[in-house]
């Protein structure tokens, strides 16, 4: 099987199958905290590059780009969500039930778990135009990963460049 017939759920089980025991060792050595801080980092590195090379959104529909991006990212995994919002400039969603969360678990790393999977949602949403706001994860805790899409504005990026 080529990675390309791969589904995104199942190219992340492959990663997450040496990243952790990786990571799980480079906190021994380093220090949790340290080693914490550093893929924080990442993904702070990673959103302001993104930001600086984002698609122009203001053509696309984001409510049939959101569903569609469930579809393919929820694809092969227990996966729950429920759309609460599907608009042009805006889409909203909850995640009931999240297989990444499911598989961080079954790895025993779950609380590591949005340091190498949840917090990339926002580096692609801002590669992507879009602004992504969340305040709770299944991966942390939370009851539902509440995922919150809307289109930058030039407007909103010339003042966040600023």
């Amino acid at each position: 099987m080529a990675i390309e017939d791969l589904t995104e759920f199942e190219k992340r089980a492959v990663q997450m199958e040496y990243v952790v025991p990786l990571v799980r060792d480079l906190q021994r050595i380093l220090g949790e905290d340290v080693v914490n801080a550093a893929l924080e980092r990442r993904i702070e590195d990673g959103v302001a590059e993104a930001r600086a090379s984002a698609f122009d959104s203001s053509g696309i529909d984001l409510g049939e780009g959101g569903a569609a991006a469930m579809e393919h990212y929820g694809e092969g995994i227990p996966f729950e969500y429920e759309v609460r919002t599907r608009e042009r400039d805006r889409f909203d969603v909850d995640v009931k039930r999240c297989g990444y969360a499911e598989m961080m678990e079954r790895l025993g790393a779950r609380e590591i778990g949005h340091l190498l999977i949840c917090h990339n949602d926002f580096p692609r949403a801002e590669q992507a135009g879009l602004e992504l706001v969340r305040t709770q994860t299944c991966m942390q805790g939370g009851t539902h990963c509440d995922f919150r899409y809307r289109k930058r504005s030039s407007a909103v990026t010339e003042a966040d460049d600023a």
